[in-house]
């Protein structure tokens, strides 16, 4: 075909024809490979067809040879198999002797991982297998079984330490209370400062049922609280020992798991003594270190400012008890969690397995676990030894302590001698253990221990060094010096804590009885026990409940009050025996006027005590007690002061004293102290003219004698300052008493209105008994200034001569005499008298003197111009001195 045919192209017609014959070409060889390639797989599987038919038929002849060697019958076949099955047997113990002997290194990597309920029910298996009576003849398993013993106890011990580590805080992951504010959900401790107290609500008598009711809602927060899992950090996701308490019943179950219960809560109960002891060293040693420098400063400043000390001690003892009762609730609750734990556990019979015995155990038998109340017996016994040691001076321990003490020294002592040491045993130690070993020696009579020998144990004596350095001595070293000042931070402070962990307490536990250690009862010198024990069972309540503050109620009433009143009495006799005891003190003024320096002392002395028995409200006792006492001695030691300046040196009575005790005087200067300044000039002219004749009347138509009355200024001197320093009592104490009062009406009404009316009838009286001997003072005063003018008038009357040549140029010398006398008396009193005071004792003299010459003109015997001249000049002698001293009165 030419390339013009039809308009076609010649060489595209190529083109397509080359694809077409390439193409074909490619499917036919594509084609002719497969079919190579199924020719070569037909042939080898033809192959494979061949062999498997030439197997099976070797197959087929072995089982046709096997059942015809199975018929046939052979004796030696069923010995082959018992002694293979002997065999296997034997390989398969001796592989778990293989396992048992890698249990050390198994139990020492669980416990490295805490996972101690692991590792007890592995060791209970293998000594399940170990112990089993079908191994008993092998003696070679002896040492074996020595080994697992040892492991159990060690396994033992372990978990015993790591309980002991979260019930005492010594571990990182325990629910540690630091007692800083906002760790506390009640925040009962942050809430409480070096000087602030216990709620007055908290010690009314209405409040014993409603904390009583609350028992059951607090138990339940308290337990609700431990239900609370802690958030954990990602390294403690896999640390059994990070939620605390779910560890320590994951320890329990381990005990359960080793049946060690009972002896594990024995050696807990054994330990809570020791433990406590090792816990508060702990809260003291982190208190020291933290507070160094307040320590050094309350040391350096001790020298100098008391105050200043005072204060550092508190804050320093305040960061102690805050700490210390925040860390024993939290123990109290580790413990009660414990036992929740063991009766749970015991209850649901969770194991079974005694792996000493290899049989299942009793289950019948329930552990006998400690009680809270044990645990709050030794907590007891722990803050009373805190309050005695930090509140009672040491000196005064030693006193007390040696009468306690003395029941195990020689009874055949010398008087007034000590022994080096004396015997003191555990008595009510050994009779609680001996009641157990008797319960237990009731029911099994094939113990391997002898309960005699046991009872001997417990009744060891021990060797008390009576010499031993005071600070040895000591059941804890003290971070301050003792002081009744820390009262306030101590008694209140405990007295939160207890009533922040009554809820945790049963209501038997306070019935129940104290197991004290030697060195509690010898510190405490039996005070301990008695306040441990207040009431016998048949003293107790209907309900068998006491308060749980029962406690510290009886030590602040047995021991604190006691305390303090001797130390109340010591600083009394310090400050009133001194010499210069009823001096003025030039720093301390009233109304103008000093006082004395013994009173200056005392009535801070009251203000302090009044304060701190303030701060203490919220314990029952006789509180107001202290301060009437020193209210009363310091008016004895008053009435020996004004007794003895009334009394002449050959122990007559003054004329002055006498007349100031009737009963129409007292009333007639009574009138006078209470109206004074605002009486009419025809009362006081009354009230003068009954006075004289008053004093006619006591005098009668005698002249006194130079013995009735007080020349010695110095007297007249001491009893105006006493009376001036009584009106100054008076003022201090009614502020004590108001700031009492102020006190007792917190409580609820109907205890506030007896407290009230108790305290208001004691107040009176005694200072009904100051104003009583200050009036006196001052009338015996008013009475002695008037004496001396009717017996110098007396003399100048009766002895003066009034018949004279010529004319005096003196007046009399008894006139002379008694000028100077009264502006003597005048010039002392000024000194030690406001103004008021001052006009009642001289008040109305120029009435008397008048009086007086008037009437004794009778006793002149003769008379003439110049001795009415002499008579002139008496009178404008004693006008003049008079108008020196310009009273009001007489004016």
């Amino acid at each position: 075909m030419d390339s013009s045919s039809l308009g076609k192209s010649y060489e595209e017609f190529c083109y397509y024809y080359n694809q077409l014959n390439e193409s074909l070409d490619g499917i036919v060889n594509e084609y002719y490979g497969g079919f190579n390639d199924s020719i070569l797989t037909f042939s080898g599987l033809h192959d494979k067809i061949q062999g498997a038919s030439g197997s099976v038929n070797h197959v087929k002849n072995n089982l046709q040879k096997v059942r015809r060697m199975i018929l046939e019958e052979r004796g030696s076949l069923d010995q082959l198999y018992t002694k293979s099955n002997q065999l296997g047997a034997i390989v398969s113990i001796l592989n778990r002797f293989e396992e048992v002997k890698r249990l050390p290194e198994e139990l020492a990597g669980y416990a490295r991982e805490k996972k101690f309920l692991t590792a007890a029910s592995k060791l209970v298996q293998d000594m399940q297998f170990v112990f089993d009576p079908e191994l008993n003849p092998i003696e070679a398993l002896s040492g074996l079984r020595q080994q697992l013993e040892k492991e159990k106890v060690d396994l033992l011990r372990l978990i015993i330490d790591e309980l002991h580590n979260h019930i005492y805080l010594k571990s990182p992951y325990c629910e540690r209370k630091m007692g800083i504010e906002g760790e506390d959900e009640d925040g009962a401790i942050s809430g409480s400062g070096p000087g602030s107290s216990v709620g007055a609500d908290d010690s009314g008598t209405g409040q014993k049922s409603n904390a009583r009711g609350a028992d059951g809602l607090g138990r339940q927060r308290a337990k609700g609280a431990r239900k609370n899992k802690r958030v954990l950090d990602d390294g403690d996701q896999n640390n059994p020992e990070a939620d605390s308490f779910s560890y320590v019943e994951m320890l329990i179950e381990s005990l359960v798991a080793l049946d060690n219960t009972n002896e594990a809560m024995q050696e807990v109960k054994s330990s809570i003594n020791l433990e406590l002891a090792r816990l508060i060293d702990g809260v003291l040693n982190e208190v020291e270190e933290r507070n160094k420098a307040l320590i050094y400063k309350s040391k350096a400043a001790d020298q100098q400012d008391d105050v200043l000390a005072q204060d550092t001690d508190r804050e320093v003892l305040f960061d102690f008890t805050r700490i210390l009762f925040a860390r024993l609730e939290t123990v109290l609750e580790y413990h009660d969690y414990v036992l929740d734990v063991v009766n749970s556990l015991d209850r649901r019979e969770r194991y079974s397995l005694s792996p000493t015995a290899a049989v299942p155990s009793d289950r019948t038998r329930r552990t006998r676990p400690y009680t809270i109340g044990d645990v709050w017996s030794a907590i007891k016994a722990e803050v009373l030894v805190l309050l005695k040691d930090y509140l009672i001076p040491a000196e005064t321990q030693a006193i007390d302590i040696a009468p306690g003490v003395g029941a195990g020294g020689s009874a055949g002592a010398k008087p007034g001698t000590r022994d080096l040491f004396h015997i003191e045993r555990a008595g009510e130690v050994s009779d609680a253990v001996e009641a157990l070993y008797s319960q237990i020696d009731s029911q099994f009579q094939d113990l391997t221990i002898s309960v005699a020998n046991k009872k001997r144990d417990t009744s060891t004596p021990a060797v008390i060094d009576e010499y031993a350095d005071h600070q040895h001595s000591l059941r804890h070293k003290l971070l301050v010096e003792s002081n009744i000042e820390h009262a306030p931070v101590m008694l209140n402070m405990a007295l939160s804590f207890t009533k922040r962990v009554a809820p945790l307490l049963g209501p038997a536990v306070h019935s129940s009885p104290s197991a004290l250690s030697p060195s509690v009862r010898r510190s405490m010198a039996g005070e301990i026990s008695s306040m441990l024990n207040p009431t016998s069972p048949n003293q107790a309540t209907a309900s068998g409940e006491l308060d749980a503050d029962e406690y510290l109620q009886a030590f602040f009433k047995k021991v604190f009050l006691p305390r303090t009143e001797e130390y109340a009495m010591q600083l009394f006799d310090a400050v009133t025996s001194a010499s210069d005891a009823f001096d003025v003190d030039l720093n301390t003024y009233f109304n103008g006027r000093p006082i004395f320096r013994s009173a200056a002392a005392i009535v801070p002395l009251l203000h302090s005590f009044g304060h701190l028995l303030n701060d203490l409200h919220s314990f029952r006792g006789e509180n107001w007690g202290i301060l009437l006492q020193l209210s009363t001695k310091y008016y004895e030691k008053c009435w020996a002061l004004f007794r003895d300046t009334i009394r002449s040196p050959d122990n007559q009575v003054y004329t002055s004293a006498k007349w100031s005790e009737t009963p129409d005087m007292l009333q007639l200067f009574g009138r006078k102290l209470k109206q004074a300044g605002l009486r009419t000039r025809s009362d006081l002219d009354a009230d003068m003219e009954r006075e004289i004749r008053l004093e006619e009347a006591l005098k009668t138509e005698r002249s006194l004698h130079l013995t009735e009355l007080i020349f010695d200024v110095k007297r007249l001197v001491c009893a105006a300052q006493l009376h001036q320093t009584l009106e100054w009592l008076l003022v201090q104490l009614n502020k004590v008493a108001a700031d009492r009062a102020k006190v007792l009406s917190s409580y609820d009404s109907s205890t506030a209105a007896a407290l009230l009316k108790r305290h208001e009838a004691d107040k009176v009286k005694i200072v009904n008994r100051y104003h009583t001997l200050s009036t006196q003072c001052l009338m015996t005063l008013r009475i002695e200034v008037r004496a001396h003018c009717t017996y110098y008038l007396d003399l100048a009357t009766r002895e003066g001569s009034y018949n004279l040549d010529s004319d005096a140029v003196e007046p009399d010398q008894y006139i002379q005499a008694l000028n100077a006398d009264i502006s003597t008396i005048e010039e002392k009193m000024e000194s030690c008298l406001p103004a008021d005071r001052l006009n009642l004792v001289f008040g109305g003299i120029s009435v008397l003197m008048a009086h007086i010459l008037i009437g004794n003109t009778r006793y002149i015997r003769h008379f003439n111009d110049a001795g009415n001249h002499k008579m002139v000049r008496n009178i404008l002698a004693l006008q003049q001195n008079l108008t020196n001293i310009a009273l009001p009165e007489e004016s």
